[in-house]
């Protein structure tokens, strides 16, 4: 492997939360009149940031979203974290191998990050090492926070690879002239390729695929 530092996204990633996470949106969604699936809302949101999914909610229902709608899915996503949250499987083994600088760069609130991390019991593999969207001026899919993890951490963007599951996130990598790899999971393997992400189905192959 020719890189030097490592950049990963949270979500779906290192934790295995956006079926938790856009579940309790979906269901929330029908409090504001908009049925909602599962799967609409991993299309609409995977990789999207607590202000798209609050402006889209506004879009979808023509209405204002009453002021504790927010703070109630933020409670609702961090109740269902504490009994079902997980580490992706397989990244502990990943995280174990890896021998260069790693981070965290995730367009998710910076408390969320940290006890996502926590309760999975990967915050000891990062310490510090965790950037979110609000350090930044524009969250994924703009470049900054990968930008910016990168300088955080010492490293020109082409010295670094990215581990992305999103399309937003692919998209930030490839602006910000990232290499970077992407999980089938949220998206199709012709979605990251498209994007211009090189495709892993798990942790496995991605270990082989970065040398690991």
């Amino acid at each position: 492997m020719n890189a030097k530092c490592i950049l990963f996204d949270c979500d779906g990633t290192l934790v295995d939360s956006e079926n938790i996470t856009n579940r309790v949106i979906a269901k929330m969604a029908g409090e504001l009149g908009i049925n909602m699936t599962l799967q609409d809302a991993q299309e609409r949101f995977g990789g999207k940031t607590l202000d798209a999914v609050i402006y889209s909610m506004k879009e979808l229902s023509g209405e204002d979203i009453p002021s504790d709608w927010l703070p109630r899915l933020v409670e609702n996503v961090s109740r269902a974290y504490e009994t079902e949250l997980k580490p992706m499987e397989g990244v502990k083994e990943l995280l174990d191998n890896i021998e260069i600088p790693m981070c965290v760069a995730s367009n998710g609130k910076p408390n969320h990050v940290k006890s996502s991390l926590v309760l999975t019991g990967l915050i000891d593999y990062f310490n510090e090492q965790i950037f979110t969207a609000s350090e930044v001026e524009h969250p994924k899919p703009a470049p900054d926070l990968f930008l910016y993890a990168a300088k955080k951490m010492g490293f020109k963007p082409n010295d670094c690879i990215v581990i992305e599951d999103s399309i937003p996130g692919v998209t930030a990598a490839i602006k910000a002239d990232i290499k970077v790899y992407g999980l089938v999971k949220l998206c199709t393997t012709e979605q990251l390729m498209n994007a211009g992400a090189i495709p892993f189905k798990n942790m496995h192959e991605l270990s082989k695929l970065l040398g690991i």
